[in-house]
């Protein structure tokens, strides 16, 4: 409610004679009308064939416009970081767009021939930096250059960035760990130009895993894959999980949506058919029991 009367005050208060009730939104309306009760500082008046709200208490009004919006206007600085600005007007980092213009992929070398470059001469030796350090840290924008000549491979659980046994043998490139969901920023940064030769994801098996993938897959096309996991019919029978199943449903049927809107892959269709068959989920650290007894 305090967002809605804020939106209101401050249109209310840029006005002059005051703002047909139509001009708001019903939330607005709502937080208007409980806001001239309690205070007297705006009243609803008939004007013609309709009404309209106006300001009756200017001061008032502005005295609490701003302790719900601390900044304003002009104290809203361009350079502010968008959280710092979001605390200011809304009292919340949450407030409005609460993005980060840039974001951090942790990478690791999967071959001792993984390079990348920035479009202006530098380049990242990241087979010498993952034996230094374990792992390293790429600052990412959209309009960014940085890119390889290998493959990028994304996987969600960090169970996977820190052992590579899983690997199918001849894997090369990039490792990257990206907790769980691909951000708007990395999909944006995916999307602007070729960051890879290919981009391979990794996911869970669940709703949340082919919703990354159908997301990819609308940004970057046939430049991405799933990767699935050898024996997957078998280990979903053996290891699945119905509870991850359940609460990833919904996830679930918007990915396989949009995943045949795209051309649903055979293999991959097989896969969602064999999940929801068994309603089931599996989850990707399975692949190291996928040589079990």
């Amino acid at each position: 409610m305090s967002g809605a009367l804020a939106d209101a005050l401050g249109k209310l208060l840029a006005s002059e004679n005051g703002l047909a009730h139509s001009q708001f939104t019903l939330a607005q309306r709502g937080a208007l009308d409980d806001f001239a009760r309690k205070t007297g500082a705006v009243r609803l008046q008939s004007q013609g064939r309709g009404s309209l709200f106006r300001v009756i208490d200017r001061p008032l009004a502005e005295a609490h416009l701003r302790q719900l919006r601390p900044l304003q206007g002009d104290a809203v600085h361009d350079d502010l970081p968008i959280r710092a600005a979001n605390v200011g007007m809304f009292r919340s980092s949450k407030g409005s767009a609460a993005g980060h213009a840039c974001q951090y992929l942790i990478l690791k070398s999967i071959d001792q021939s993984v390079r990348w470059h920035d479009g202006q001469g530098q380049e990242v030796d990241l087979p010498a930096i993952t034996q230094l350090c374990g792992a390293a840290t790429l600052a990412i924008r959209p309009a960014d250059d940085w890119s390889s000549a290998s493959p990028l491979w994304l996987v969600e659980n960090q169970a996977l960035f820190d052992d590579l046994r899983w690997l199918p043998t001849g894997a090369c490139g990039t490792l990257c760990y990206y907790a769980g969901q691909l951000s708007g920023v990395v999909l944006d940064w995916l999307q602007a130009k070729p960051r890879a030769s290919q981009i391979i994801l990794f996911p869970d098996c669940d709703g949340i895993g082919l919703q990354n993938f159908a997301r990819l897959r609308e940004r970057v096309g046939d430049a991405c894959e799933f990767w699935m996991i050898p024996g997957w019919r078998d280990l979903i029978q053996r290891y699945g999980n119905r509870k991850i199943w359940q609460d990833n449903l919904a996830n679930f049927q918007d990915a396989v949506a949009r995943l045949t809107a795209l051309g649903m892959q055979p293999e991959l269709a097989d896969l969602c058919h064999a999940l929801q068959s068994s309603a089931m989920a599996l989850e990707q650290e399975v692949v190291f029991l996928s040589a079990g007894p």
